[in-house]
């Protein structure tokens, strides 16, 4: 019980974080929309207020949230009393002729329920109030995860570009050294050529990069329904220095919104529950009234009671139908804790083997290919290797540094999804400032962080 009270204290400071994000949507978003819409750089921060701000799917939200309190109004409306008139032996005949011997019978009745009724009702809408936010929870983790990991991409991009552009200045030079040793005699027409179709693929991979960086950021720039106006994104791919431990990942499924979710459905199926029980007892109606006779000439008061006589459970059906929901509900959060937990641990343990691979082709293998490729220059100039050996160099070098690139990209695609899933921060307290001012930012929205350089607050 302890528990469940500690996960719907975290559902409920959510869901308040969520409102007043809505309702900060209300005043800050003509004002941002002003003054931000054409930065040349942007950072993760300014996209995740944006996408908060204006995203389609956010939009609609507040006003899920009016429907649910009127619903809840509804749930605790109670019967309206009912006036009712008889009247009798009129327009008759023989004596009843007229209305001289007329019974007239105005009557006040009032439905009067028992079983608590008013109460299941409002339990019922608040436990389905709970659950809308909890939905709108994991849908707001997606699309800030989704956001993150489209400014990956750019940043990704960015990355590869700079270092096909260091590529591009590495064969040009190999290539006028290439040339010169031509013209001399010292090579073959086919060593020049065998090098310039590299630098013809480096320059080729270069209008390559910008189309997919153009169109990358178009899809980043949709998050909050707008065009592409900016030309870069912060940040530098990092290796991170420490990585979230699994029993840290592990220790964050009791606050998972997608376990959070089961919870409130479970709420919701033990809240109709109780609803229906609630419907297995009679309700009564009173009535008090006034009868006259002989054409108004003598009246009587008179009272009514009326309840149906329940020979057996008038709900009994469904109130099994609902315990059935119930339990169906609660075996589905053992069975999603249980996937949770296989699910994370796929994940952290890819991330940390991506970790170790970015360690260690930064460590060892990137030196390695760096000194290999200056000792064929050397023994190139000196004729005692071919061209086809250098061209052979420069490759291990290039393929070392973007396997590299690919590798942190991977570490950080690995911890959004960390974050996603568990709507919690994975970052270590050692990473750089930035990350932490990151962190900070989404923790206000209860979001992913990132792993950015610290050198963008520069």
């Amino acid at each position: 019980m302890k528990r469940d009270q500690n996960i719907t204290y975290v559902a409920c400071q959510r869901a308040l974080v969520t409102v007043s994000l809505c309702a900060l949507a209300l005043f800050a978003g003509k004002a941002i929309a002003q003054t931000d819409t054409n930065r040349t750089v942007i950072s993760l921060p300014w996209v995740l207020e944006k996408t908060l701000l204006s995203h389609p799917q956010l939009q609609t939200f507040p006003y899920e949230v009016r429907v649910n309190e009127a619903l809840t109004l509804q749930a605790g409306i109670r019967p309206n009393p009912q006036v009712s008139v008889e009247v009798e032996n009129i327009l008759g005949t023989g004596e009843m002729q007229g209305v001289n011997n007329a019974e007239i019978t105005l009557g006040l009745s009032q439905l009067i329920e028992l079983g608590d009724k008013r109460q299941r009702r409002i339990d019922l809408t608040q436990a389905s109030e709970r659950q809308i936010l909890s939905q709108y929870e994991i849908l707001r983790l997606d699309i800030l995860a989704q956001a993150t990991q489209r400014y990956y991409q750019v940043l990704r991009l960015q990355a590869l570009t700079d270092w096909n552009l260091r590529r591009i200045r590495v064969e040009e030079n190999a290539l006028k050294t290439i040339e010169s040793r031509a013209k001399a005699g010292a090579v073959s027409a086919a060593d020049v050529s065998k090098m310039a179709l590299r630098l013809a693929r480096a320059n080729a991979f270069k209008h390559q990069l910008i189309g997919d960086t153009q169109l990358a950021k178009h899809r980043l720039a949709s998050m909050w329904s707008s065009e592409a106006q900016f030309g870069k994104v912060k940040g530098e791919l990092n290796t991170l220095s420490q990585l979230p431990t699994a029993a840290s990942v592990l220790n964050a499924i009791e606050t998972a919104p997608q376990y959070l979710q089961l919870l409130s459905i479970e709420r919701v199926m033990y809240a109709n529950r109780r609803m229906e029980e609630a419907k297995a007892q009679s309700d009564i109606t009173l009535g008090v009234g006034i009868r006259s006779y002989d054409g108004f000439d003598d009246g009587a008061l008179m009272f009514n009671f009326s309840m149906p006589i329940s020979l057996s459970n008038p709900n009994q059906g469904n109130i099994l139908a609902a315990k059935a929901k119930q339990d169906m509900a609660f075996e589905q959060q053992k069975i999603a804790r249980s996937q949770l937990k296989l699910t994370l641990l796929e994940i952290h343990q890819a991330m940390v083997n991506n970790a170790k691979q970015a360690i260690l082709l930064k460590n060892e293998l990137h030196p390695l290919a760096l000194r290999l490729l200056k000792e064929t220059e050397t023994a190139y100039h000196a004729g005692q290797v071919n061209v086809l050996q250098l061209a052979d160099a420069q490759s291990d070098l290039f393929r070392v540094e973007r396997e590299l690139i690919e590798a942190k990209v991977a570490v950080y695609q690995q911890q959004l999804e960390l974050e996603r899933i568990t709507g919690q921060s994975m970052s270590a307290r050692q990473l750089d400032s930035h990350s932490h001012h990151v962190s900070e930012a989404k923790l206000q929205t209860h979001s992913i962080t990132g792993p950015i350089s610290a050198q963008e607050n520069k």
